[in-house]
């Protein structure tokens, strides 16, 4: 086959635009053992497809399962679950507490539950900051909307600033 031919081919092949017959022809040319000194790296090339082209390339694939343990631990996680219920429930019957332990214990309720409501009415402020943040936000992604099309509209009409 001549060089003249084959080198218009390998300028198609390097664009991208050739056929598969075309690239079967290029193939068979190199080949050939008498490949034009310039163009041998093209030989190299062509050979490594054609001997990889035959490779069958299958890892082993090591699957690791465990379903097993995941379940025992989910059992194990109810048994303790359930056995700290009962022990619960358990001790509390057993104790019993004096007339101070539970003075204390109706002023620490009291002085909690005063300190929930107080933030509580603290948190209804949060609500129109939410809403003011929420409208900042829809403005700064309006803003990032109309940015891409000022950029891409430079861009279709090269416009430079």
């Amino acid at each position: 086959m001549e060089l003249q031919p084959i080198e218009e081919l390998l300028k198609t092949y390097d664009r991208g635009e050739t056929s598969i017959v075309e690239e079967a022809k290029i193939a068979a040319f190199f080949a050939q053992n008498d490949v034009p000194e310039h163009l041998l790296h093209y030989k190299t090339l062509f050979s490594y497809f054609s001997n990889e082209q035959h490779q069958d390339y299958r890892p082993d694939l090591k699957l690791n399962k465990r379903t097993h343990s995941f379940r025992n631990l989910s059992i194990a996680a109810s048994v303790v679950v359930l056995l700290g219920l009962a022990l619960g429930y358990n001790s509390d019957a057993t104790e019993h507490y004096s007339e101070d332990e539970i003075f204390i214990y109706n002023q620490t309720k009291t002085a909690l539950e005063l300190l929930s409501n107080n933030l509580n009415k603290g948190t209804t402020q949060f609500k129109n900051l939410e809403v003011f943040s929420n409208a900042l936000q829809k403005g700064e992604q309006n803003m990032t909307y109309l940015n891409t099309f000022n950029i891409t509209t430079n861009k279709i009409f090269k416009i430079n600033k």
